[in-house]
């Protein structure tokens, strides 16, 4: 009961009743996520809270990934959350494949600078300026990883400055495409146009 009271001061309105997420809340406990239900109740505001509601099924998957996130990596609930968040905002993403994106990375040693999780939060809105997809994103951290880049915030900057001078028209700019063989004006003009251009 006090779980309960606890996770519906979290969330507030929600359209399911209570018995819904309670039946959420005994299957994770069950699957043996969580400390005890205080813990899930807590995680689980955490996510409907932030990421919204959804499928009982996907509350539970969700739930579950942050919980398993958190006791094999220490990420706390409320970061991985966070970081989904940007991802399903930025990039469009289920609250599922966002999870899935986060400990997929972080199995691939994204984490190697432990600001893996900051990294997707500040700069995901950059990689979406440029028209890369998570995807992309992921792609260019771990190649970033693999050529020896001191952490992802490196990354993640290189990123954003280049969207921002890409399309600054200045002169430096302009003297860069030169020497690297491409016609300024196109591809300023295609990087203002943004999508598949």
């Amino acid at each position: 009961q006090n779980a309960m009271s606890l996770f519906e001061a979290k969330v507030g309105d929600v359209t399911k009743s209570m018995e819904e997420y309670k039946n959420v809340m005994d299957a994770v406990y069950k699957n043996n996520y969580g400390e005890d239900y205080q813990d899930i109740a807590e995680a689980m505001g955490e996510i409907v809270n932030r990421l919204g509601e959804m499928s009982d099924e996907e509350l539970q998957n969700v739930t579950e990934s942050a919980f398993a996130l958190r006791d094999t990596f220490e990420y706390e609930v409320n970061e991985s959350v966070r970081a989904a968040d940007s991802l399903m905002k930025n990039f469009g993403l289920s609250a599922e494949e966002a999870f899935d994106y986060i400990a997929k990375g972080t199995q691939e040693g994204l984490n190697y600078s432990d600001e893996f999780l900051d990294s997707i939060n500040e700069y995901s809105v950059q990689f979406k300026k440029l028209g890369l997809d998570a995807e992309d994103m992921f792609k260019i951290y771990e190649k970033g990883a693999e050529s020896g880049a001191w952490n992802l915030d490196k990354i993640g900057d290189a990123i954003k400055e280049f969207s921002i001078r890409s399309v600054d028209a200045s002169e430096t700019t302009w003297e860069a495409y030169q020497l690297i063989g491409l016609n300024q004006k196109k591809y300023t003009n295609m990087l203002f146009e943004g999508g598949e251009a």
